[in-house]
Parts: structure tokens; sequence; C-alpha cells
């Protein structure tokens, strides 16, 4: 498994990232978690084809996480004409309005290839690659919001997505602090290092990557990322990465 993040940034892009959107290579197949970069415009620019894309999972309906799905769609409808993937939406509409934008702007959406899924939670996607299961958040009650499991043969890559504000719902996932993975990517927008370290000392991981940042805020949280790596003592690297950037499992 390869991990590019496409976009790190949080709620708004800034000259050095876009927003969230992470591509995952596994056996030559293309899966993402979140869509706020230009998603298809920043595949085709690594040298990726549309028709590799086997999914898209999105952690909840924020526009910074699921912008990309538009163009996406409109491409792979009327150019990529050989692409099949599915698109996972936390909330319905958003998938119908996405494919009537499309119907307006150039023609009705082929639905056979391009299907939009309601994310539950739970196991939502599995083939002969993957396996993915949606757990429940609490960023943005009462709608819903998940972290995301990515099981992929012998590795497991877990998403947190966006979680509360300073975490005072205690909605970090539990499945990371209760099982073996092999990376943890948890955003770090929304809280402060004294907020999230009593569960990064539960983890059962072998890396932890922070990404969502808030820049330029977000400095003064990659200088206490970075004293963590350093001094924390923990058993996994710590990173907080940027665009471009991969992790290779």
């Amino acid at each position: 498994m390869k991990i590019t993040f496409l976009g790190s940034s949080h709620g708004i892009p800034s000259a050095e990232r876009f927003c969230s959107c992470a591509m995952l290579e596994i056996n030559e197949k293309l899966y993402f978690i979140d869509a706020g970069a230009p998603l298809i415009d920043l595949l085709l620019r690594n040298g990726k084809h549309p028709e590799d894309i086997k999914a898209v999972f999105c952690t909840h309906h924020h526009g910074d996480h699921t912008d990309g799905l538009l163009n996406l769609t409109d491409l792979c409808n009327w150019a990529f004409k050989n692409t099949s993937f599915d698109m996972f939406v936390t909330k319905g509409e958003q998938g119908e309005v996405i494919k009537a934008c499309v119907a307006v702007s150039s023609m009705p959406v082929d639905t056979e290839r391009l299907r939009f899924r309601t994310a539950a939670p739970g196991a939502v996607y599995e083939d002969e690659n993957v396996r993915v299961t949606y757990f429940p958040t609490k960023h943005c009650e009462p709608y819903p919001s998940y972290a995301i499991l990515v099981e992929a043969g012998d590795k497991r890559a877990l998403f947190t997505g966006d979680l509360s504000q300073r975490l005072a719902k205690g909605d970090f996932p539990v499945y990371p602090m209760e099982n073996e993975t092999d990376i943890v990517v948890c955003e770090m927008a929304h809280f402060c290092r004294e907020h999230v370290e009593p569960y990064v000392k539960a983890l059962k991981t072998q890396n932890l990557v922070f990404n969502h940042v808030n820049t330029p805020r977000g400095m003064d949280k990659f200088a206490d990322i970075g004293d963590m790596a350093i001094n924390g003592g923990y058993p996994f690297s710590i990173i907080a990465v940027n665009d471009g950037d991969t992790v290779e499992l």
C-alpha cells in the first residue's frame, strides 16, 4: 500500500496545500480517502489513469472533503468513458446534487459506471484488494462523520477524518487503540497536542501521520508534533505531512 497525500490542508487551501485528499495505490488500483482537493487534476498530474480508480471514500459531507467529486464525476462521465467506480458520501442528497450539476453542465451521469453510495457504520466496501470499514465520529453532529479503516492484505491504515473541537466529545476512534495498525492518519486542525496526546499514548501502530493542517496557526502545532516525535518516547514514528508526501507500507 502506497499513500500519497494529494491535499493536506484544513478547510481553506493555501499556496502550498490543497484540501484533504489521500490517494492509496494497492495492486495498481487507486482508492481515495476524501476528495477536497481537485482529485482528477492531481491524479493525472501524478501520471495515473482514471480507469484505475476503484472507489472514493469521504469521511463527511463538508466541502473541503468532497468538492473534488463534482469535477471527477463530470470528466469521467464524458471524457473517460471506460471508468467505473464507487463514491461513498455521508449524505445521500450530496450525490444527487452532484449528478444534477453534471447533467446541467454536460450530460446525465452514467450511474452504472459512476455509482454514488451512502456510507453507514460498519464494512461498506470490499473487493479483491481492500476491505473498508466506517466508524462513527462526532465532528459534525447531528450529521454523520466517520473514521475509515482500510485493510489490504496484512496492512491496516486508519484515517480519523475530522473529529470534535478540542476532542471534547471523546470521539477519537477506538479501533487503533485496541488493534494493531500499520499507520494512523490523524487530522490536526481541531485540537492541540494536550487534547490528542492521551489518545496517542494508547495507539498500537507503527506510524502516526498528522494531516489536515491549519496554517499559519498550524506552525505551532508542527513544533508540538516535532517535540512529540523527538522527546515523546513513542515506539512509532510521528510526522506531519505536506502535499505530495508519500508513505509506503
